[in-house]
């Protein structure tokens, strides 16, 4: 479908072209920020390139489209409009099922079946691994295709807005499928890839505004209607300086964004930029990344420190994953007295208080002490006596305060060696998953036991072995695994991190018969002075808790000594006697390494263990690089955006149609001073005009190209105006043509008349 009266009013190139260019710009950088929550990897460069292809794709057929229709006095309209971005969508399919649809991943030109059901398979497999993996998460084929596929789609719904429907203004509403992502999950934002974004949104709404139409009637260029468009100049450049400015201060300060809203992907995740959230769901194949530096909360005591607090605990592992599910409801705390415990506690010691100030920790649940307490806070909390956890509706926010008094139990191996009494009804506690490997693992838990009599010796025996520092190596990074089984894969490596520690003695423990979860929280932190203590981000730790019957849950410490430092009071490390508990040379465990720890027992390196990624930001300032180019780019982008407005403005617009043509005769024969009444009818205007030109020159002839060229556009603009469909356009530049014939007649005409005194004649109202 064609119309016979375009809207456009850029030139037909420049507009195409410079749309799907500031299309691709701004879907490119919106694409980098995902780059918040998949890691780096190629899937950017893939990206780009498809992005760039793409553009290139609806950006031609586009043009050549505009081109052809123009030429013959037409625009581009819907559904002719829609064929580029219909081209694009052929060659984006192509692209994805060539390069994620083959058996590896290259890139493969025949497509067919298989391709397509590989990149269903992928994109399923993807969804799984967005549920199961902490962000950032890696960037694997399935999450590769999901990314840049993502990224294709964007493109072609932006690119079809603003090139085949000439909606730019709407162009920002898809962008925001790649930027919810790093807003949702991570609370934070590129700030470079922010301003280039906006950046291009606001250049694409320079290049093609299709509700500003520019009328060459005679009042199109007077004195007053110029000085309106220079304002008009003036504001838009000031509007784009700043909405630039406030797009750089956005991006700039997007680090300290909270969170926006609460999903199953923003639980999985442990920071959100200049706040902290643990993570509730853990992998043991992923690399600890590395963690806030932020505060995350101090406390005062009247006793030494109050041991780790923990947030939450965690039950069910897959072998590779821990799930946490939904939180419970609990009992609501009826008062600071009302001491939490899932049971009675047998005796406690002295009672310690201590008062809590949280400062970057956001979640809906409180830090507290693994010994029995009693906790005082402002609001409406609950206690789940099953997890053990203190429950708010709320996240917590900087400068929630609390007090505890905490009630440690007397323990040491003596009691719980005597511990005696029923083991909690739930068979989670003790499920192991049913992997090839398996009796392995339980086989191995036997041997470090082998000779342990009691729960407590079977516990110390499985904490002394894995922290044998010539034995097991704490890193941050963790071997791949070749077996199904995360447990198995560490217990051959033998290297990893708090995660992987506390997750194989729990599962070790399980096989034993002995009642095993996870907790999850934070190390006591460093001593700021006589009674008081801070908390960081890098104190993020995890840890196996044991059931003793009659003491209920108690801690124990597998993880390396230059991580957490001493173990429990109560589960200090007995002497290893051959053929004993805890004697590696009996543990069969092929494959395993004798590295000494990569760092010296006693200091705590920068990347140390963690309950799952901690992104966030640092506390350095943003690199003065980084400021200095993004001030560039601004600049730079203005003074384009000022030089097309400028351009646009000085440079004649190109007629497009028979009523463009009849407007500009109107105004270069005004200029004349050469009018008709508006009430003239088109078949008229050609004698009114040769009368008055043949009155001012008196006897001399009047060149007839003048009337002729005047009846030519006439003609045209009836055509234009009444004629049914189909009928014959006439083209631009002929239009051009009859317009330069006719001023430059009445011109000449006026230029050789002779001199009168009486100054023009009125034109006669026909």
């Amino acid at each position: 479908m064609t119309t016979s009266r375009p809207d456009t009013t850029a030139p037909v190139g420049l507009r195409v072209l410079a749309t799907s260019a500031l299309v691709a710009v701004a879907v490119t950088a919106s694409t980098y920020a995902l780059g918040s929550v998949i890691g780096p990897g190629g899937w950017t460069g893939t990206a780009v390139r498809t992005i760039a292809v793409l553009a290139l794709v609806t950006g031609v057929s586009r043009y050549a489209l505009e081109r052809g229709h123009t030429a013959r006095g037409e625009t581009l309209a819907p559904p002719a409009a829609l064929l580029p971005s219909l081209a694009g969508l052929v060659v984006g399919l192509w692209a994805l099922l060539g390069l994620y649809g083959g058996p590896t991943d290259r890139f493969s030109l025949l497509i067919g079946l298989s391709n397509v059901d590989r990149v269903l398979s992928r994109l399923s497999t993807a969804r799984d691994l967005t549920l199961a993996e902490v962000a950032p998460i890696d960037p694997s084929l399935p999450i590769a295709l999901m990314a840049v596929g993502g990224a294709v789609v964007v493109f072609l719904v932006a690119d079809l807005m603003a090139g085949g429907l000439r909606l730019g203004a709407g162009v920002a509403l898809p962008l925001l499928a790649l930027w919810i992502p790093g807003l949702v999950i991570m609370g934070e934002i590129p700030p470079l890839a922010f301003v280039v974004t906006v950046t291009a949104l606001v250049l694409l709404l320079a290049v093609d505004n299709p509700h500003r139409t520019v009328r060459r009637g005679a009042a199109g260029r007077r004195p007053e209607d110029r000085a309106a468009g220079g304002l008009r100049v003036v504001g838009a450049v000031v509007v784009a300086a700043a909405v630039a400015v406030v797009a750089l201060g956005l991006g700039s300060a997007s680090a300290s964004l909270p969170e926006v809203a609460s999903a199953s992907w923003s639980r999985l995740f442990s920071s959100t930029g200049q706040t902290v959230r643990l993570s509730d769901d853990l992998d043991m194949r992923r690399d600890l990344a590395e963690r806030s530096g932020e505060v995350v909360l101090r406390y005062r005591t009247d006793g030494d420190e109050v041991g780790p607090l923990r947030v939450f605990t965690l039950t069910g592992f897959d072998g590779t994953n821990w799930r946490r599910g939904a939180d419970r409801d609990g009992d609501p705390i009826e008062g600071a007295d009302q001491v939490l415990w899932p049971t009675d506690p047998a005796g406690v010691e002295e009672p310690t208080s201590v008062r809590v100030t949280l400062e970057s920790l956001r979640d809906t649940k409180l830090p507290v002490p693994t010994e029995p307490r009693a906790v005082g806070i402002d609001g409406d909390w609950s206690y789940d006596d099953v997890r053990d956890e203190v429950l708010g509706e709320q996240p917590t926010t900087a400068g929630t305060a609390y007090d505890l008094t905490v009630f440690p139990r007397p323990l040491d191996g003596e009691s719980l060696r005597e511990a005696s009494g029923a083991d909690p009804d739930d068979p989670n506690y003790l499920d192991v998953p049913a992997t090839e490997h398996e009796q392995d693992i339980r086989d191995l838990a036997a041997t470090v036991v082998d000779g342990a009599t009691t729960r407590y010796d079977q516990a110390l025996a499985l904490q002394t072995y894995f922290r044998d520092a010539s034995q097991f190596t704490y890193s941050t990074e963790v071997p791949p695994g070749d077996s199904g089984d995360a447990v198995w894969d560490f217990l051959q490596d033998r290297t990893g991190y708090c995660v992987q520690f506390a997750t194989s003695m729990t599962m070790m423990a399980r096989t034993l018969g002995i009642p095993a979860r996870l907790g999850v929280g934070f190390l006591p932190g460093e001593r700021v002075d006589d009674s008081s203590f801070q908390v960081t981000g890098r104190d993020s730790h995890a840890w196996p808790e044991l059931w003793f019957p009659g003491q209920g849950w108690v801690r124990f410490e597998p993880t390396p000594a230059q991580q957490t430092g001493p173990t429990p009071r109560w589960a200090t490390p007995v002497a290893v006697t051959p053929g004993g508990p805890g004697d590696l040379g009996n543990v069969p465990t092929p494959g395993a390494t004798t590295a000494a720890p990569s760092v010296t027992p006693g200091t705590a390196p920068t990347n140390t263990g963690t309950t799952g990624t901690v992104g966030g930001a640092q506390d350095e300032g943003a690199p003065w690089p980084l400021v200095v180019g993004v001030a560039l780019l601004v600049a730079l982008a203005l003074g384009g955006a000022l030089w097309l407005v400028l351009r646009r403005r000085t440079e004649p617009e190109a007629l497009r149609d028979a009523e463009d043509a009849w407007g500009e005769l109107a105004e270069r024969l005004g200029a004349l001073d050469v009018r008709w009444p508006a009430s003239t009818t088109p078949r008229r205007v050609p004698t009114v005009v040769v009368a008055s030109l043949q009155s001012r020159r008196g006897q001399h002839p009047l060149d007839e190209d003048v009337a002729e060229a005047i009846a030519g556009l006439a003609s045209a603009l009836e055509i234009e105006r009444y004629a049914p469909e189909p009928r014959t356009v006439t083209p631009a530049d002929r239009l051009q043509e009859l317009v330069d014939t006719a001023v430059d007649g009445a011109e000449s005409s006026l230029s050789d008349r002779p001199a009168r005194a009486d100054g023009p004649s009125a034109l006669p109202v026909g």
